[in-house]
């Protein structure tokens, strides 16, 4: 989930910069401090509220139907929240501008689906909802989203949810301790081009913990800065939100520019002060699990039986 507050690039983004992000295969030193690493309690303080983000997800996935609202999938997150006793990390949050998150979560529909206020507009056979939950129980934050299409749908928009979802397996099978974040956010890049869908570059995977948002930056698509100043090492014990935040395109649009590098889709204002909506009008969706780097590979933790390793790769 994108900050409350909201990140230089996503106010970029409402201004109408286009990001472009371009590989490189330059080798790179950290010049960042990398995330904090967890402790075994810690890490299981972690899971507990990332189970809670989960379920609530989950919840409002399910119930997502023709005829339903946006609204009342939030009103089922909060649900789930408050029978956990824990609390939404958003409800409240300040948006700009003296104004507050008015809802437990965010709902995106279609187009408008990054930093999405719930809306009271009901679902209609074909839209593609993506539930965005940040929680916090007991002082330990999670962030976890899903997506899906109501009804039948098309083969388009089906392939874009799946595409996104493939972007994350992707980075899971990737993470492991030694390996270089610009490595994982290649593979994920390496999906959305094979899959012919467009990434948002203004929204970046996290570190997570005490603060919703924490060191470092985890992008789903590779970057100058990345590359030159901000890659990191994956360490055991480090604790991440990887969040894929894909588009769809008209046909005929590059998602890689002359060089073989991805182009970040354009976002803009979508005029409630938090939405944000991309501006061809496309749909976009996003997936989002909270995982811990483990010995041999990841855990994610907002999965009951977490144990999803990937193989180590020890590259540089």
């Amino acid at each position: 989930m994108p900050t409350s507050a909201f990140s230089e690039a996503t106010r970029q983004a409402r201004a109408g910069v286009v990001t472009t992000v371009r590989l490189s295969e330059g080798a790179t030193v950290s010049r960042t401090r990398p995330g904090e690493v967890r402790s075994s309690e810690d890490i299981a303080a972690i899971r507990e509220a990332a189970l809670v983000a989960r379920a609530a997800v989950d919840a409002a996935i399910r119930a997502a139907k023709v005829g339903v609202t946006p609204e009342s999938l939030a009103a089922i997150v909060e649900g789930v929240i408050a029978s956990e006793r824990a609390e939404s990390a958003v409800l409240g949050a300040d948006i700009g501008r003296g104004a507050r998150f008015p809802a437990a979560c965010c709902v995106g529909v279609n187009d408008r689906f990054v930093n999405a206020i719930p809306s009271t507009t009901a679902l209609v056979d074909g839209d593609v909802v993506t539930v965005d939950v940040a929680v916090r129980l007991r002082g330990w934050c999670a962030d976890v989203a899903d997506c899906t299409v109501v009804g039948r749908g098309n083969a388009r928009t089906h392939a874009m949810v799946e595409g996104c979802h493939e972007m994350l397996a992707a980075a899971i099978a990737r993470i492991a301790p030694g390996v270089r974040w610009s490595r994982v956010a290649q593979a994920m890049q390496q999906v959305a081009a094979d899959r012919s869908i467009g990434i948002i570059t203004s929204v970046a995977g996290h570190g997570i913990g005490r603060a919703l948002h924490e060191r470092p930056s985890a992008p789903c698509a590779l970057d100058r800065e990345l590359v030159a100043q901000t890659d990191f090492t994956l360490i055991p014990g480090m604790v991440l939100a990887i969040e894929p935040t894909v588009a769809d395109h008209a046909d005929g649009v590059r998602t890689l520019d002359a060089d073989g590098y991805a182009v970040g889709v354009q976002l803009i204002d979508a005029g409630d002060g938090s939405s944000m909506r991309t501006v061809s009008g496309r749909h976009g969706c996003s997936v989002e699990s909270t995982l811990v780097v483990t010995a041999t590979g990841c855990e994610r933790l907002d999965e009951a039986s977490a144990s999803t390793a990937s193989r180590p790769e020890h590259t540089s």
